[in-house]
């Protein structure tokens, strides 16, 4: 038991969990627009573990509090390694794709290092910026280099998954709240705790609202709508407990997790129906 939980705690610190599941919500955009290509999804894994890696570093060296701020300073060559491979494994894809997705992923790209260096002090943004970068990362790229057409579908299918970023992130805010300047004007620093509960399980709802209408429309099957609304109904109930009390692992196992769960329900939904 101990092995596995230090094996979940290395994939947590080395950030090669959160790049399965940016990469998870990939795959899902994959299952929803019935792409069998797995290039973008390789993509967003390495380049995840390369954004993440070297937001990390910068914070440290800019002196910012962060949980694992010692495990950093104690494995370096480690973190620098996996910034060499985010970056190889990053490169050696991104000149596969179409001009078009390459612009993309340069903009994103652009937003990610800026990020660390003064873009998430900027008031409102933290949120905003880390969920635009994840509905780019895991679905628009997805859209470019497949080359489909923006429509109101393509439209509905950006805004659930922005929504649904959106809502999943709020708790990592509550738990930067004791981290975090009052100055960032953060969600849970404006609102409170409970009112940005409130926000996500809205956000949820506004993605089965979305859902619903594309199923009515003939625009999404029965068996992923009912996969929509079990994941959205699963997030609620984590990000109910969430709280600034809560271990780290709460935070960047289990509330990270949904997004692997989106990517599940989707996949065992098509085998069941």
């Amino acid at each position: 038991m101990n092995g596995i939980k230090s094996l979940f705690h290395f994939l947590i610190n080395t950030n090669i969990f959160v790049a399965f599941c940016v990469s998870s919500l990939t795959l899902s955009s994959e299952l929803l627009f019935h792409s069998s290509k797995y290039q973008i999804s390789l993509f967003v894994f390495f380049a995840t573990i390369l954004t993440y890696n070297f937001q990390r570093i910068v914070r440290i060296k800019k002196g910012i509090k962060h949980e694992r701020k010692e495990w950093t300073l104690n494995n370096l060559p480690l973190v620098y390694f996996l910034i060499v491979m985010g970056t190889l494994g990053s490169l050696y894809h991104f000149f596969q794709f179409n001009t078009n997705t390459q612009i993309l992923i340069f903009i994103s790209g652009i937003i990610s290092i800026l990020y660390p260096l003064g873009l998430r002090k900027i008031p409102f943004c933290k949120l905003f910026i880390i969920t635009l970068t994840w509905t780019i990362s895991s679905m628009l790229l997805l859209i470019s280099e497949n080359n489909i057409a923006i429509n109101p579908n393509i439209i509905f299918h950006l805004s659930s998954r922005f929504l649904f970023v959106f809502a999943i992130t709020i708790p990592f805010d509550i738990r930067d709240i004791k981290y975090d300047n009052i100055k960032l004007k953060t969600i849970p620093i404006i609102f409170g705790i409970l009112k940005s509960k409130i926000i996500s399980f809205i956000s949820l709802f506004l993605v089965i609202i979305i859902s619903i209408f594309q199923f009515w429309n003939n625009k999404l099957s029965i068996e992923f709508l009912i996969a929509i609304i079990l994941s959205c109904a699963v997030s609620s109930i984590f990000i109910s407990k969430s709280d600034e009390k809560k271990s780290g692992f709460f935070f960047s196992f289990w509330i990270e997790s949904l997004s692997i769960l989106l990517y599940l329900f989707l996949a065992i939904s098509i085998s069941i129906f």
